[in-house]
């Protein structure tokens, strides 16, 4: 059997981590975890919610599952950056989303 490394133990709390915070911040509205986010912004806080909350949930659950990869298989190491650029693109989808939403007229 494999001896699960530090680094799968590192990806599976951070990815448990993320995930409650994202449920969080969809099912509850908890959308003051957000940084640099507040009432005064012109996006509501239904969409902010919806958006940021389903991100924050998709990369927790996609951080989590690779801890359970890596804790039962022998990742190569090539795999940790493309994780990573996958969260910083996720992120960065999240945030143009966000700065471009426009209220929808019907």
């Amino acid at each position: 059997m494999i001896e699960p490394s530090a680094l799968a133990f590192e990806w599976l709390a951070a990815g448990g981590l993320v995930a409650i915070a994202g449920a969080l911040v969809k099912f509850r509205g908890w959308t003051f975890l957000l940084a640099g986010y507040d009432t005064t912004s012109p996006v509501p806080d239904d969409v902010v919610q919806d958006m940021a909350g389903n991100t924050v949930l998709r990369i927790g659950i996609a951080v989590f599952t690779f801890g359970l990869l890596a804790s039962v298989t022998g990742v190569p190491s090539y795999l940790n950056p493309l994780v990573e650029a996958a969260i910083v693109l996720d992120v960065l989808r999240m945030i143009y989303r966000l700065n471009t939403w426009t209220p929808q007229l019907t």
